[in-house]
């Protein structure tokens, strides 16, 4: 696919993101099929779906916006945001480019920040994939990652590099402990760690606000949840009351990988959410 930098000042962010424009002939004969790629926490856009994108077919353009404080993004004047003002964030940019019409795809933080996008808007097919939302089954799961990702935010706040490591351990408790993947993880989350903190305050805080939302939370689109099967066992839990109360949505296990399947296990990720669509398109 071909690669475009998109930069541009919006109401309340200098926005930057990344288009992907697919020149396959096989592609455009399916039609022009757009697609949203948020990220989650600390990793900026184009590092997080870069090797996903790379394996998805049926979508002729692929949008991937970088997060206010997390890539080249940043907000022009928010000091404390809100899941509210990252997906103000994204509607602006939406808006701007006319790209209204897509898919949306979110990824851990970035699945908490679609949800507050689908409250208001219409998008065709929606991609959870580990999302923050449904990290727990019952209130007291997630009043623990609440406070979890509170301390966690001050800690970064404060410089607190022990943090880094804790994270891992809060998003992704039953991974295989890999020295030189956790390494490799927590440098590129220091690159953004100003980001990283607000994020987390924002998720956070809307666990705190929305926790009763989120419990019975069900998808008003079609769509797919993913979930690494070395996950928590109550966000496996989460998604399959998920699938069952939900009208059009298929909860799916990845096989072998946790919270960070996207970047461990893109091309297993990426066939899943080909088929669903392939699925949609029969429909």
């Amino acid at each position: 696919m071909e690669k475009h930098p998109v930069n541009l000042r919006t109401t309340r962010v200098n926005q930057h993101a990344l288009l992907l424009q697919s020149t396959s002939p096989s592609t455009s004969q399916a039609g022009h099929r757009r697609l949203v790629l948020l990220h989650g926490a600390g990793i900026a856009g184009e590092l997080t779906w870069t090797y996903v994108a790379n394996y998805l077919d049926g979508w002729s353009e692929i949008l991937i916006p970088d997060f206010a404080g997390m890539g080249k993004s940043s907000f022009i004047d928010c000091d404390k945001p809100t899941i509210n003002d990252y997906a103000q964030q994204i509607e602006e940019l939406l808006t701007a480019l006319d790209w209204w019409d897509t898919d949306l795809v979110g990824y851990s933080f970035g699945g908490m920040v679609a949800t507050e996008l689908v409250k208001r808007h219409a998008f065709g097919l929606l991609y959870l994939l580990e999302p923050a939302l449904l990290s727990g089954d019952d209130a007291a799961g997630l009043q623990d990652k609440e406070a979890r990702y509170a301390a966690l935010a001050q800690r970064f706040r404060q410089g607190d590099d022990g943090a880094y490591r804790d994270f891992l351990d809060v998003v992704s408790p039953n991974r295989r402990r890999n020295p030189t993947a956790d390494k490799v993880a927590m440098k590129r989350l220091q690159a953004n760690r100003p980001g990283l903190s607000q994020a987390l305050g924002a998720v956070s805080e809307s666990l705190g606000r929305q926790q009763a939302y989120y419990l019975d939370w069900t998808s008003p689109l079609p769509g797919m949840s993913l979930v690494g099967e070395l996950s928590a066992p109550e966000m496996k839990q989460r998604q399959l009351r998920l699938e069952q109360q939900s009208s059009d949505w298929i909860a799916q296990g990845v096989a072998g990988a946790d919270h960070s399947l996207v970047f461990t296990h893109p091309k297993q990720v990426a066939r899943l959410m080909n088929d669903r669509l392939a699925l949609a398109l029969l429909s």
